[in-house]
């Protein structure tokens, strides 16, 4: 996300952005989340973030939603396009969330020298994946979305993971293949 600084200052959505600055450990309030959509595409980064599984089968995600910490909730969702490594299939379809798990703070992007209302932090999701091939078919999943702004801790990687439970557990960041931030509103 650090390598992204020059192009956002350059956006004129920010001059929209809030300046209310808050500490990594009192955030509370209603946030966008951004995961490869149309806003980190229009900066020119690739669409999606990447994850791996332990067998090589490897996910791209795209979504774009809320999620507030004083009402524990979320909402959005996005797709998913699954590339099965042994085969070489691809498999497509969306997600929904359906609610917050955690959300960990690393503070305001002030430090990279953007907005007060751009956050860096982990935060985790509860969601439902749905593949395109199979409509009837529900599987849970816990997506994990990691921001390096703000003051991150040193083992903090920017990307997603996704674990569909019971099912493939995609369970490390491929380094560089896509962007993530969080827009408090």
């Amino acid at each position: 996300m650090r390598r992204i600084i020059a192009l956002l200052l350059a956006v004129p959505l920010l001059v929209l952005s809030q300046t209310t600055a808050a500490s990594a450990q009192s955030v509370k309030g209603s946030f966008e989340y951004h995961v490869g959509d149309a806003l980190i595409q229009s900066l020119g980064f690739p669409a999606g973030n990447q994850a791996i599984a332990t067998n090589g089968d490897v996910v791209t995600i795209v979504a774009t939603g809320t999620f507030d910490t004083v009402t524990n909730s979320a909402t959005g969702g996005g797709t998913f396009t699954h590339h099965v490594a042994a085969t070489g299939q691809t498999i497509t379809g969306t997600f929904t969330t359906t609610g917050l798990v955690s959300f960990q703070s690393y503070g305001d992007a002030t430090p990279q020298g953007l907005p007060a209302s751009f956050f860096g932090g982990k935060l985790m999701l509860s969601g439902t994946a749905t593949p395109d091939a199979a409509p009837s078919v529900h599987l849970p999943l816990t997506l994990t979305i990691e921001c390096d702004l703000g003051s991150p801790p040193a083992s903090a990687v920017e990307g997603v993971r996704v674990n569909v439970k019971d099912v493939i557990n995609f369970s490390k960041s491929v380094p560089e293949s896509g962007a993530n931030v969080y827009i408090l509103q």
